[in-house]
């Protein structure tokens, strides 16, 4: 079981160029037929038609949280912070649980893993 994850960001000119993701999601299927896909550790939920459509939402949605807490909020890793994610440089944010803390192992253990080692930010464009 990974108790870890961790989102790396790289500006260049203080202008994001790429972020990468590991982080704990889970997918059920809704009453409405769709696909309804939990991202706790951004506080998001995202929906998809079918599981094809999944991996599109779930970058749609991860990008939507940077841009917004860029444009409205304190910035990414402010907001992130906010959230219980750990500064460890200057472009790397990790989410370690505590390990007395059964309620996050529990979401790790329930949870799929998500890797996306480049996001499209042409979608944030």
């Amino acid at each position: 079981m990974t108790t870890e994850a961790n989102i790396n960001i790289t500006k260049e000119n203080g202008k994001i160029t790429a972020i990468s993701v590991l982080m704990p999601i889970w997918t059920k299927w809704n009453d409405f037929g769709h696909l309804s896909i939990q991202i706790p550790l951004l506080g998001l939920e995202a929906l998809a038609q079918n599981d094809e459509d999944a991996e599109v939402a779930i970058e749609e949605a991860t990008i939507s949280f940077c841009v917004i807490a860029e444009k409205f909020g304190g910035g990414k890793e402010k907001e992130l912070e906010v959230l219980g994610w750990k500064s460890i440089t200057n472009s790397q944010l990790e989410y370690d649980i505590d390990h007395g803390d059964i309620l996050l192992q529990g979401i790790f253990k329930a949870c799929d893993n998500y890797v996306n080692p480049h996001l499209k930010l042409e979608l944030a464009a």
